[in-house]
């Protein structure tokens, strides 16, 4: 990839980061903010696109760089207000008091004359402008951490997302509306990202996808080491790990660098991807140690989120495509089967179903998917596949839901219950049965991964709807910033909320728990058993001859 003077770059380089470039800015109390060790910083703190997404890895001063840079626009005084939004209130807190608090303090030059004390923590007056801090809620939080009543009533012109990838998404989009009464808007999400599809790794898909490029001091080409590892390092016999031109393949000083756009026809929304390899602080032999602690850890995920800012997935954490091919057996569809069957209904509009038939304790088989367009549609297939067993999900249309459950015997409605851990809970008196989303959606998936379940030819609907709804859904960890204990949710990738025939495939695995096997099991079952009775009785005989 070649690499072009961006003169737009240039241009803009002579403003606030010129500014503090020469103005000896001082942050975390003490230390300087060299640019030299942050060269990528410039064009962000000095950029104004509509939308701006950031993938970043660990420790790249990229939060300090959007601080200025809302401290910028809160000086001209143009602005309503300016929310920054970090996962929860007590990383706000932690913030606002280690390290946006001393910043102000030590660079009374800059900051001194404009920035008015309030009587919050979370709220600076900068200049005729409110900077709000606040939590956003943190994904998979419940209760009163979901609470939207902080992000009411807050005009902005501005909204930072610090670490959006932890933030929950209903909260996000809560956010985007206080942005709906400005006449210039503008949104700036950062994040170290985490899954495939998900927060800032599809946005910054949406975007014009900028990566950092450095100029080779010997041939004078480019080089972008975050889409040219691992090839871009060196490992000698004889000595350290360096990092390479791509080029001429000499070793390469992180001495002179530019952002350079991949998709340049777009204009409204600019994407910025940079990760430790390109930290003039980090060395090669640092990211080669810390690949080789990752291997022996099994920490993967956090190599790559962490260090090489690519969003990963663990085989627990997704299904894909592959893995729902490798289970499908070439047998057409059953269009009635004698049973006894299970069923998982996700309501809406439409209805999508899948039915299931089990051949042992733990194993089964998926023999018809689909959508219905009324619960008389789901009678009616229900009937047709002796449908002993059904899970329907009660949060659509709880009352129709109910209706269809009192009516149906062997049918209970389902409650999510968040956090629930512990085994699901019949009432056969409600006929509602109550358990904990992530452990129902870890079992069923543990299904796929172990070969448990199988699924009956592919057709027009598996490719359009099935795998599609079955692949966008993926488990995400996050981290308490206060106990540190993890939790695990399963969150919607790609940016649609297509996931209602995993959710009624999981609602099948559920219901095939109450079923029995399949009474053509049963029979060949009873056959194998006679013949081996016989056999026996056989061997006996011949032996008293």
């Amino acid at each position: 990839m070649s690499a072009e003077p961006d003169m737009h770059a240039l241009m803009m380089a002579a403003s606030t980061s010129y500014r503090l470039q020469h103005s000896g800015v001082r942050v975390d109390g003490v230390v300087d903010l060299d640019f030299r060790k942050y060269p990528f910083v410039t064009e962000i703190i000095d950029e104004r696109a509509p939308v701006t997404s950031i993938i970043k890895g660990a420790q790249m001063g990229l939060t300090i760089a959007c601080i200025i840079r809302a401290l910028a626009d809160a000086e001209t005084g143009n602005k309503r207000g300016i929310g920054y939004f970090f996962p929860t209130e007590s990383e706000v807190s932690d913030f606002a008091k280690a390290r946006f608090g001393p910043m102000m303090t030590n660079n009374p030059n800059i900051w001194g004359n404009i920035v008015k004390n309030t009587d919050s923590a979370s709220l600076k007056r900068i200049g005729d402008t409110f900077l709000y801090f606040r939590g956003m809620g943190q994904k998979g939080s419940t209760g009163a951490t979901r609470s939207t009543s902080k992000l009411k009533s807050i005009p902005l012109d501005d909204l930072y997302m610090d670490e959006r990838d932890e933030m929950d998404d209903s909260r996000v989009d809560a956010a985007y509306h206080r942005l709906d009464g400005s006449m210039d808007p503008h949104i700036v999400m950062l994040s170290t990202p985490t899954l495939p599809g998900y927060g800032v790794d599809l946005e910054y898909a949406k975007s014009d996808q900028r990566v950092w490029m450095w100029k080779c001091p010997v041939c004078t080409d480019w080089t972008c080491l975050e889409t040219n590892y691992p090839d871009c390092i060196a490992e000698p016999r004889d000595g350290d790990p360096f990092y390479l031109c791509e080029k001429c393949h000499e070793p390469l000083r992180k001495e002179r660098g530019q952002w350079v756009a991949r998709q340049t026809e777009i204009e409204d929304h600019r994407g910025y991807w940079i990760s430790q390899l390109s930290s003039v602080t980090r060395t090669a032999t640092q990211i080669v140690l810390a690949l080789e602690q990752a291997t022996e850890s099994g920490r993967m995920k956090e190599f790559y989120n962490q260090n090489l800012a690519r969003a990963y997935a663990e085989v627990e954490d997704e299904i894909t495509a592959k893995q729902l091919e490798e289970l499908v057996i070439q047998e057409p569809r059953p269009l009635r089967h004698e049973g006894p069957c299970s069923m998982g209904v996700d309501p809406g509009k439409p209805l999508w179903y899948t039915v299931r038939v089990r051949s042992s304790e733990r194993d089964s088989s998926v023999i018809a998917r689909g959508r219905a367009d009324s619960y008389d549609d789901i009678h009616r297939i229900a009937r047709m596949y002796n449908v002993e067993s059904g899970v329907m999900d009660m949060g659509y249309d709880p009352t129709k839901v109910m209706e269809f459950v009192d009516a149906h015997p062997g049918w209970f409605g389902c409650q999510y219950v968040t956090g629930k851990l512990s085994d699901p809970d019949w009432n056969h008196k409600t006929r509602i049965v109550k358990v904990g989303r992530e452990r129902l959606l870890d079992d069923a998936h543990q299904d796929i991964i172990e070969k448990r379940v199988t699924y009956h030819q592919k057709d027009e609907f598996w490719n359009e709807h099935f795998v599609p709804q079955m692949t966008n859904l993926k488990r995400s960890v996050s981290v308490d910033p206060k106990t540190g204990t993890q939790k695990a949710i399963w969150v919607v990738t790609g940016g649609k909320k297509n996931d209602h025939l995993r959710h009624a495939d999981a609602y099948c695995h559920l219901a095939a728990r109450r079923c029995g096997i399949a009474a053509n099991v049963r029979r060949m079952a009873t056959r194998a058993a006679g013949s081996r009775r016989s056999q026996r009785r056989r061997g006996r005989t011949a032996a008293s001859m």
